[in-house]
């Protein structure tokens, strides 16, 4: 019991570091990009594509990896194994409402590891691309985050109401 609730309070942590990363980056930093490439009389953005945005796009990574993997780990002590896995992405019987929350976890998970973090890296220059392959990644990670940002507010009702 005392595993359950101590993994359940690090899912929680980790899981709010990754959703306000999320809302950071959409919130904020995109929006703030924005403005500093627009702004030619100002510093422009290299500070933040170069010292930030890398740094904040780790603790995202990690974060979101972290939150999955308890997230599973706390499906498993709860059904003493694979049960409550499989019972919650299949939406077996008492499993519905975690089921949507991990799948929505699931999905964002990928999000991040998948697409935002690939095309991050064209766009700060972390990999070598074209200027028609970073405006392509630019779409796709804004499209991906967006995603995240809108199944956010349900997978987390998923996961209070699990509780």
């Amino acid at each position: 019991q005392n595993h359950y609730a101590l993994t359940g309070w690090l899912h929680v942590i980790a899981g709010v570091m990754w959703v306000g990363l999320l809302y950071y980056f959409n919130f904020v930093q995109v929006p703030g990009m924005g403005q500093a490439l627009a702004d030619t009389d100002g510093p422009g953005p290299a500070a933040i594509g170069k010292y930030i945005a890398p740094r904040a796009l780790l603790w995202f990574r990690m974060a979101a990896a972290t939150t999955w993997i308890l997230g599973m780990l706390l499906l498993a002590l709860q059904s003493r194994g694979m049960d409550g896995i499989i019972g919650a992405f299949t939406f077996a019987t008492g499993y519905v409402v975690i089921g949507l929350g991990a799948w929505m976890g699931t999905i964002m998970a990928f999000n991040v590891w998948f697409i935002i973090w690939p095309n991050q890296q064209k766009i700060l220059g972390m990999k070598e691309a074209s200027a028609e392959e970073i405006a392509t990644a630019k779409k796709n990670a804004a499209l991906a985050s967006s995603i995240n940002v809108i199944l956010s507010i349900p997978m987390l009702l998923a996961m209070i109401a699990w509780h």
